[in-house]
């Protein structure tokens, strides 16, 4: 009986196993694949590209600061500077004042509104000293 059963069974799994598509869609299996590779090589060429750019601004940032103390080895340990006899002593703030940017942040950021500005005060130096004549019509 136990042996019925287990022809029974295998023939089941043998059937089932026979009504499953042969032929896939091998178009959408590629398309699969292809798209699950072009999301790693991005992610290695995103994370490469961002390693290499923070060991280029570790490396300036150290050159910088290198830089910077060597400047201050040079003037350490010299005395102020004194003040011409005679002349009258120097006027403190009493409250310190806010620095200010010298240029508003849309000019110093935006560079197609930096370079506009530029060419226009290139053309007005321009005409200023009739290089360039003015256009009519």
């Amino acid at each position: 009986m136990t042996a019925k059963r287990l022809l029974v069974l295998l023939l089941l799994s043998l059937a089932v196993w026979g009504c499953k598509d042969r032929n896939p869609d091998s178009t959408a299996e590629i398309q699969l694949r292809f798209d699950e590779r072009i999301a790693r090589l991005t992610e290695r060429i995103t994370g490469d590209c961002q390693k290499d750019v923070l060991e280029l601004a570790n490396a300036r940032a150290d050159s910088l600061l290198i830089q910077r103390a060597r400047r201050m080895r040079r003037i350490e340990g010299r005395p102020p500077r004194p003040n011409r006899p005679g002349a009258p002593p120097v006027r403190e703030l009493s409250a310190p004042l806010p620095l200010r940017p010298l240029f508003p942040f849309e000019i110093r950021f935006d560079t197609l509104l930096r370079d506009s500005l530029y060419l226009d005060s290139l053309r007005l130096d321009s005409t200023d000293r009739m290089l360039l004549r003015p256009e009519i019509g």
